[in-house]
């Protein structure tokens, strides 16, 4: 069974289907578990004490430019925010009050953001068309998924001119 649609290419350019519309999705996206990412610092640690054990024991190559390098990225891999609170089928019913136009299909994408607290904080990319054949605006719009706060202002684009 197939979750998703699927559209014959000539037919895509026929009806003017917007490019970043994927008309050859199989299913839905997704997301992977958060949690897997935090065990990333664990296994930089562990390659860390891996080099510490093999310098102690050859004595001809040094580790200590190995070592101090993969502590810093297990650092800052603990410093990154692996957790988010607004799972995937929220994201709509989070932004509808920010969207100026009525709501045919859209496309939500799993970003992150820079910042200097968490190093890198999940954001929801959302791509919004209009419910018309074809749409007439889109807008692009970002969330915080651990806080569910719109985090940029409302990019709308009128697909007519």
């Amino acid at each position: 069974m197939v979750d998703g649609i699927e559209i014959d290419k000539d037919i895509a350019e026929e009806t003017l289907l917007p490019d970043d519309l994927n008309s050859l999705a199989v299913g839905s996206y997704v997301v992977p578990d958060p949690r897997k990412r935090s065990q990333y610092p664990y296994v930089v640690l562990g390659v860390v004490l891996l080099s510490f054990i093999t310098s102690l024991i050859i004595d001809f190559v040094s580790f200590v430019p190995v070592i101090i390098i993969l502590s810093i990225v297990a650092l800052l891999l603990f410093l990154v925010n692996n957790k988010f609170k607004i799972q995937q089928q929220e994201v709509i019913e989070r932004i509808t009050n920010n969207i100026d136009h009525s709501i045919g299909y859209y496309s939500i994408a799993l970003t992150f953001q820079f910042t200097f607290k968490n190093i890198l904080t999940p954001v929801w990319t959302v791509i919004v068309y209009s419910h018309e054949n074809p749409p007439l605006n889109k807008t692009i719009i970002e969330i915080n998924a651990f806080s569910g706060k719109v985090i940029t202002e409302p990019y709308t684009e009128n697909l007519n001119a």
